[in-house]
């Protein structure tokens, strides 16, 4: 299959910055990283749910051309999934990262987070949102995870966040807009795709860390068998972030999975 676009999504509280490695390794095809609303995309993030991420998705994959490859992580791996539910003829394949059809703890799913941790950390955003993210970000590398790739990562998110001093306002200001995040974090605690994800008729690769302390790796296992002809690939070493601590591995696993499209 002739590939002609790559997208590429990025999780919760980051922004377009966690892609540029891989995102700048594809040439001759046309790639966009986009930043989600709130994390410095140009819409809001003005609902409790996966809604205003789906229709900025939307809006970029209308700007792009041929066959495009969904490539998400986290929050964006939900995204794109949500993305692909309702606009079926956008993508032709996915890669999913860290990824869980329900963030939270289910009767019949538990591979993800308690609500009573979800629920408490919503409160201390919407209180300190300072804090709260600078306890989270450490949280997506394991203990042996700590090379120059994790202290840049910990760097560019440090409060308040990344940030701009791109023309289109005068001096520098940060890109978040913690209010927007914190809805975004709401929309992760009420998503539950699981009913869905058998409509889903397009070949897709889950990538997973063993060692996800975010997103159990119990989670990646029930997509790939919920999904019809996915194929999962677990990193033993890994945390939640595995294209941020083993480049070139992912690197070449995507594009091993890209050449068999």
């Amino acid at each position: 299959m002739r590939i002609d676009s790559l997208l590429f999504v990025h999780g919760w509280a980051t922004d377009k910055w966690v892609w540029e490695p891989i995102a700048s390794a594809f040439k001759g095809i046309d790639v966009a990283n986009m930043n989600l609303p709130g994390h410095g995309g140009a819409e809001p993030w003005d609902s409790p749910t996966l809604e205003p991420a789906v229709r900025a998705i939307e809006r970029q994959t209308a700007r792009m051309s041929g066959k495009i490859i969904g490539i998400g992580w986290s929050l964006g791996a939900q995204a794109l999934i949500a993305s692909a539910l309702e606009n079926v003829d956008k993508f032709t394949a996915l890669i999913l990262v860290g990824a869980t059809p329900s963030f939270v703890v289910k009767e019949d799913f538990p591979w993800a987070q308690s609500r009573a941790l979800v629920k408490r950390m919503l409160l201390d955003m919407r209180k300190n949102p300072g804090e709260t993210i600078e306890r989270f970000y450490p949280l997506n590398f394991t203990e042996t995870e700590h090379g120059n790739e994790v202290k840049g990562f910990l760097k560019r998110y440090r409060y308040p966040g990344p940030i701009s001093c791109d023309g289109s306002m005068p001096g520098c200001f940060p890109i978040f807009k913690y209010d927007e995040i914190t809805e975004a974090l709401v929309a992760l605690f009420s998503t539950d795709l699981r009913a869905r994800l058998n409509e889903l008729d397009m070949p897709i690769l889950i990538i997973h860390g063993k060692m996800d302390g975010i997103v159990p790796v119990g989670a990646g296992n029930y997509l790939a068998s919920a999904i019809k002809g996915a194929c999962l690939k677990v990193y033993e070493n890994a945390g939640h972030a595995p294209f941020v601590t083993e480049t070139e591995r992912f690197e070449r696993t995507i594009r091993k999975f890209l050449d068999g499209l």
